[in-house]
């Protein structure tokens, strides 16, 4: 099973909050999350969106979203690279295929960061691994 995922997104001066927001809200499904305003590097405005899912239904609809868009498919051969020792799994949506409604992976900075605590007692990456696979068949 998965504990929780936990998402993160900037908005920087340059980007259109709403859009940024409607992006957000694309990948996550939620209408309340954070935001909190800091300041970058040269002093301009970043705007930090967050959220947290913790209720099992919400994960498990959080993941078969993902399973029914391909997302699933296409990170179950490389778990071994995206999951690390403490069982957290890490994945980049693209925020400007977000914005436009379309679930896309990326590795580029301009995106949507996500990341879901595995469980396996004791904590096991192979372990880990084994049980959200087992979790993303099942449902």
């Amino acid at each position: 099973m998965i504990k929780y995922i936990y998402f993160r997104c900037f908005a920087h001066a340059t980007e259109d909050i709403d859009k940024v927001r409607k992006a957000f809200k694309f990948i996550t499904q939620k209408d309340n999350f954070k935001e909190r305003e800091e300041k970058g590097y040269y002093g301009n405005k970043i705007i930090i969106l967050e959220t947290k899912i913790t209720k099992k239904n919400e994960v498990v609809e959080f993941w078969r979203r993902m399973k029914d868009y391909g997302i699933v498919d296409e990170i179950l051969p490389m778990l071994d690279e995206i999951v690390d020792e403490q069982g957290m799994l890490y994945l980049r949506f693209d925020k400007q295929q977000a914005y436009l409604e379309k679930l896309a992976l990326t590795i580029h900075g301009d995106s949507i960061a996500m990341h879901a605590k595995l469980e396996s007692y004791p904590m096991k990456k192979g372990k880990a691994i084994s049980n959200f696979k087992k979790f993303v068949e099942e449902i």
